[in-house]
């Protein structure tokens, strides 16, 4: 099975934590869960295999899909001043790929109002937002980082669900992290457990 997403031996050292040489790989049409304890390194490993904090050491291979990987952090990703409409616009100069209709067509199944300053969204809705974004410029590899934590259960669900939708016809992948393992239980093909640093367990997920 070809991979989308491999990362091999990445090194990132703090003063009061260290990275320790972790790989893992995210094989095509497959959900990898990393999961771990607040702290235990799973911000810093997305954040180095995407190129967004220098590593000191390790290697990354996105194949062919650099152009298009979604990304989700917990957090608000976007300017706060702009609406998800005044965004729309923002996105279609930044992405080749940006379908509009499908952006509009979450706001609504979200139920999130257009015209609303983003930063008068609830951490709820502002996660929301941005897992519409990234559903919306053709993504073949999504990361999320805790993008569940702070949503209701109902919206969890759903979600969930939408990322299951998405991995369907193989081509597409998901890394996702979280600390909440019974959502990674439910859509996780592959677990990766992380502890302070380390890879601790690297295996498919047995039901």
């Amino acid at each position: 099975m070809a991979n989308a997403f491999m990362v091999s031996g990445l090194t990132k050292t703090y003063q009061d934590f260290v990275l320790d040489r972790v790989s893992f790989t995210v094989p095509s049409g497959s959900i990898v869960g990393l999961i771990g304890e607040n702290g235990a390194g799973k911000s810093t490993t997305i954040n180095a295999a995407l190129g967004l904090i220098q590593k000191e050491d390790g290697a990354v291979s996105d194949g062919d899909v650099k152009e298009q990987i979604g990304v989700v952090f917990d957090g608000s990703n976007y300017p706060e001043i702009l609406s998800p409409r005044k965004l729309n616009r923002v996105m279609k100069n930044i992405y080749r790929t940006w379908d509009e209709q499908d952006y509009l067509r979450l706001l609504k199944q979200f139920s999130l109002p257009t015209d609303k300053k983003i930063k008068q969204f609830s951490k709820g809705m502002k996660m929301k937002l941005a897992i519409s974004v990234a559903f919306s410029h053709h993504s073949r590899l999504l990361v999320l980082d805790e993008a569940t934590s702070g949503l209701d259960p109902v919206v969890r669900d759903d979600i969930l669900d939408m990322l299951l939708d998405f991995v369907q016809d193989e081509e597409h992948s998901i890394l996702v992290s979280s600390h909440i393992t019974s959502d990674l239980e439910k859509i996780a093909d592959y677990i990766v457990f992380i502890h302070e640093g380390k890879v601790f367990l690297r295996n498919p997920k047995t039901n």
